[in-house]
């Protein structure tokens, strides 16, 4: 599925254009300090936000090919039968995975700590899913501990290319461990440490395999799968409690 960010730049300014008017002051939002992103310019009101910022942002996340390397649909089939599953993406970004899950899943809950990608998110699934998908389709603000989730609320959670950004990750996995039901999984997509034509995260940045293997069952995981063969450049990694 291609997210057309031209459509989605317009509708998204049009509805904080709207927010603004709307409104005799508008209070400045601040959100918890993020690791992902540039904390000074979470800072700015949303409204403020402009479309050279936005597409900045954007082509971080989504760099030029990202689809043909990670092979997003290849790492959903990691998660087998998802119809009746609720599949919690944490560090949703610009939604890339949570819009292609929102089809395939139950429901889809996009965790995200930057307001950014959320208002970009909810203004996106209003041109790229159909009605019945965005019933399925919910955002919400996550902190840099908690992700927010209810006990059992979602059978799976999804981290994609956030783990390393993750500051105590073993706590946590176990925080995650405490809210996912008996059997709920984690499915960890990330970078290798090898030499690979991805200048972000910098290699001295990424972790090696066996770390966040390790780091899994410290956690109180059980590790049910290792894969660094199926993407070129990344490794899937899938527990379950």
């Amino acid at each position: 599925m291609k997210i057309h960010h031209s459509l989605a730049y317009s509708l998204l300014f049009s509805l904080l254009f709207i927010q603004g008017a709307c409104r005799n002051e508008t209070p400045e939002v601040t959100p918890p300090p993020s690791t992902k992103v540039d904390t000074a310019r979470q800072q700015q009101p949303i409204n403020e936000m402009d479309a050279a910022d936005l597409k900045k942002l954007l082509e971080q996340y989504d760099p030029p090919g990202r689809e043909f390397w990670q092979k997003p649909e290849k790492v959903i089939e990691k998660m087998e039968d998802i119809e009746n599953k609720v599949v919690a993406d944490l560090g949703a970004g610009s939604g890339t995975f949570s819009f292609r899950l929102a089809q395939h899943a139950k429901k889809v809950i996009a965790l995200e700590i930057d307001p950014r990608f959320i208002h970009y998110m909810d203004s996106v699934k209003l041109i790229e899913l159909k009605p019945e998908y965005q019933k399925r389709f919910e955002t919400r603000a996550v902190t840099p501990t908690n992700s927010n989730l209810k006990p059992g609320e979602a059978d799976i959670v999804l981290i994609v290319n956030t783990y390393i950004y993750i500051k105590n990750r073993v706590a946590y996995l176990q925080h995650l461990w405490s809210v996912l039901p008996e059997g709920g999984r984690v499915i960890i997509v990330d970078f290798k440490k090898k030499r690979i034509p991805i200048k972000i995260p910098k290699q001295k940045d990424r972790l090696e395999l066996y770390v966040v293997e390790n780091e899994v069952i410290e956690a109180g995981f059980e590790l049910i799968e290792s894969d660094d063969q199926s993407l070129e450049y990344q490794y899937i990694l899938v527990a379950e409690k």
